[in-house]
């Protein structure tokens, strides 16, 4: 199965984005407070005075609850942490000066990757968030200094520089958090389905009910992450029908080449030859191409009940299909315990409906042969 990098909940990222501008925002107004009224937003470590450790944990503490608001007691310890220890950093940059700047911002930066870290994360996602965090907090508190020396904060208050400096910030440190809503997502269809597709122009009924098997499947395996046993037992289904209608179109085309109605009129035309026929050599000649005829017809009759058992035996397997879909939805209202319970009977009835589908190939084989 094809795995791919996706992102979650676009939503929810692009809300933790505008959070955590707003937040910036609001450092920058604070900024304008805590620091000399000639300064503007910048790294962490070259703030000076008194006021800095109060606007160091600020910092910390409204960016980081904007990219990951503390929804659990264990987010709420970390938060506070990180903005007890983010005060201490900067009180220490602060009287340090200049010695200190790229230890204070590379401290102030780990802090802040470390709080976004926070919220049951897989092992992959912490490592890229926490790197990314890192980098982009490192760029975030540089930016306002580049904006600046480049004039885009020029003639405008220091408030207004201030606040669109901190909404920049904030900008970067939103955009760091995008490997917590990345998701590894595994496209049930795989190569060997793909290929038992029917043509993509065909409207007849049985080519209808394969493709509605395999998107009924697909949107069920979305929902089956959890129960890789049903979504194997609906895997192996699909492709039983895929086969199975293959098989049945195979089958079709090979019939359609044989024309009933002129079968029909050959017949008719034989039988008044059979009447006409006054020599009894001619007349057992044009009988036994009569016989084939309506060995031929037979056929054709065998065929076309035999099709009409196949829909409805699509019907069903596809029927199946959907019942697993509706109970895998159906568990996240219900709980994933009370999902297993559900999934054992219809596992039972993907597999009864896959062997149904392997004595039904056999039979086309035969028939095919």
């Amino acid at each position: 199965m094809k795995r791919s990098l996706a992102i979650d909940s676009h939503v929810a990222f692009q809300w933790t984005v505008v959070r955590t501008v707003v937040a910036g925002g609001l450092l920058g107004l604070c900024h304008t407070v805590m620091a000399p009224s000639s300064s503007y937003l910048g790294q962490v470590s070259a703030l000076q005075g008194s006021w800095a450790w109060l606007y160091g944990a600020t910092s910390l503490a409204l960016l980081g609850a904007a990219a990951v608001p503390a929804r659990t007691k264990r987010q709420a310890v970390w938060l506070l942490g990180t903005t007890a220890v983010g005060a201490a950093v900067t009180l220490v940059g602060a009287h340090l000066g200049t010695t200190a700047a790229t230890p204070t911002m590379l401290l102030w930066s780990l802090l802040l990757a470390g709080y976004l870290v926070q919220g049951g994360l897989s092992r992959w996602q912490a490592l890229l968030t926490g790197l990314t965090g890192t980098l982009l907090s490192l760029g975030a508190q540089l930016l306002p200094e580049s904006m600046e020396s480049h004039g885009l904060l020029l003639n405008q208050p220091l408030w207004i520089s201030n606040s669109i400096a901190g909404a920049c910030v904030g900008l970067l440190i939103g955009a760091s958090t995008i490997a917590r809503h990345l998701v590894v997502k595994v496209d049930p269809v795989d190569n060997d389905l793909r290929g038992l597709l029917p043509p993509i122009d065909a409207t007849d009924e049985l080519s209808q009910l394969v493709r509605q098997a395999l998107t009924t499947y697909q949107e069920a395996a979305d929902s089956l992450e959890e129960h890789p046993g049903a979504r194997s037992a609906a895997e192996q289904l699909v492709k039983k029908i895929g086969r199975f209608g293959k098989r049945w179109q195979d089958i079709e085309s090979q019939a359609q080449k044989t024309d009933r109605t002129q079968l029909g009129e050959r017949k008719r035309d034989l039988e008044t030859r059979v009447a006409a026929a006054t020599d009894d050599s001619v007349r057992s000649e044009y009988s036994r191409a009569l016989a084939a005829i309506d060995e031929q017809l037979a056929y054709l009759a065998d065929i076309a009940k035999g099709r009409e058992r196949a829909i409805a035996r699509l019907h069903h397997q596809v029927a199946t299909l959907e019942r697993l879909r509706l109970a895998a939805v159906r568990h996240r209202s219900v709980g994933a315990s009370k999902l297993g319970e559900d999934l054992k009977s219809v596992v039972d009835d993907l597999n009864q409906a896959g062997q149904d589908l392997d004595t039904a190939a056999e039979v086309l084989s035969e028939l095919s042969n």
